[in-house]
């Protein structure tokens, strides 16, 4: 049966590798919910080991033939499972760090990620090099310490980031520990190589934060929109009016364009989603955008904490006077200036009042 399956795999290797790469994906997406959900990290932790026992198996198995001992006899499939377990991570990475932040702002760190994800596919030929798999395992542990210390602790920020770094350095430094009791030689041969490999993804990863190009993990946007009045209800929701967006504007539920009438008020409302431990404060930029410089030019900056626990985030608003005829945009962020999420409108005057929806949310 062995034999069979060896087979098989053998002819088929890579319409397997693309169906387990794409189909991981899309599953990654339609499963994973909320960042806090334990279900959701022992999946991460169970990819996790999976990684790490392909990597000392493999190693052993060179170790082996170097001695001229017999080989692995799955070691093909043991070589597949861990190429599985690093599409795995990456795919739940990409998903989670892209819900957290605006596209645009943590673009290069995406691309990153991205990078990692599909070299996992291409680059199956390096995944026989304890360098390769290292390095590939060493940006894992980083991103997932990223990923799960503001979940444990509660809070985010430099600090928290700085641990996670260190988390990082410190948990790959056990696992060479833990490498060199099976392949010694291989550790020590790779570590000229691997080691600035690893300082130049640590620095990369630092640069990107300290740059505001890291999502602002755990923090999610859930909802953000403009409206033309918004009132706190006694029962602590909120009764908005808004002009409704297009059918065709997928995911807004308020239009592009603000018909002002005389000098009305412009409200942004937004529904940010925080682990249940997580409290912070998060701020709405008003900016809009200069046609004589072409630059964006800030407005105000209003802030409000927000609490977690709720899965459909907590809600808040911030309330815009004086706002004149142009773009516009809201950017809600954190006090170090990630950005959660983005909002662009035009604000055109009117005489007519407009069609406006309304609901209690």
């Amino acid at each position: 049966m062995f034999t069979r399956a060896k087979s098989f795999w053998e002819r088929n290797e890579r319409r397997l590798s693309f169906v387990a790469f794409v189909g991981g994906f899309l599953w990654d997406n339609l499963m994973l919910t909320e960042i806090d959900r334990l279900r959701d990290h022992i999946l991460i932790l169970a990819y996790l080991v999976i990684a790490f026992t392909c990597i000392v198996l493999l190693n052993a198995h060179r170790t082996r033939l170097k001695k001229r001992a017999s080989p692995f006899p799955a070691a093909k499939f043991i070589e597949f499972a861990m190429q599985f377990a690093f599409g795995g991570l990456f795919s739940v990475f990409i998903v989670f760090f892209s819900r957290s932040g605006a596209v645009v702002a943590s673009l290069p760190f995406l691309l990153v990620l991205g990078a990692f994800f599909v070299s996992n596919e291409l680059f199956k030929k390096h995944y026989e090099r304890l360098t390769f798999q290292m390095s590939v395992f060493f940006a894992i542990l980083f991103s997932y310490s990223v990923l799960v210390l503001p979940v444990i602790l509660g809070d985010i920020g430099d600090g928290i980031f700085i641990l996670s770094g260190c988390l990082a350095l410190i948990l790959f430094w056990l696992s060479l520990r833990v490498l060199r009791l099976v392949a010694r030689e291989e550790v020590e041969e790779s570590k000229r190589v691997l080691l600035p490999i690893v300082g130049i993804l640590f620095v990369t990863f630092n640069i990107l934060y300290f740059n505001n190009m890291i999502p602002p993990i755990p923090l999610s946007l859930k909802e953000i929109g403009i409206y033309h009045t918004v009132e706190r209800t006694r029962g602590g929701e909120y009764r908005l009016s808004f002009e409704a967006a297009s059918w065709y504007a997928f995911g807004k539920k308020t239009g592009a364009i603000f018909h002002r009438i005389g000098d009305e008020p412009v409200y942004a409302w937004s529904s940010v989603f925080a682990p249940t431990r997580l409290n912070t404060d998060i701020l709405h930029r008003w900016s809009y955008f200069s046609e004589s410089s072409g630059e964006w030019i800030d407005s105000s900056i209003v802030g409000f904490p927000i609490y977690g626990g709720r899965s459909e985030g907590y809600r808040g608003y911030s309330r815009k006077e004086k706002v004149f005829p142009g773009k516009w945009r809201v950017n809600v962020e954190t006090l170090r200036g990630q950005i959660i999420g983005r909002f662009e409108f035009t604000v055109e005057d009117s005489v007519a009042s407009p069609i406006l929806s309304s609901e209690t949310r």
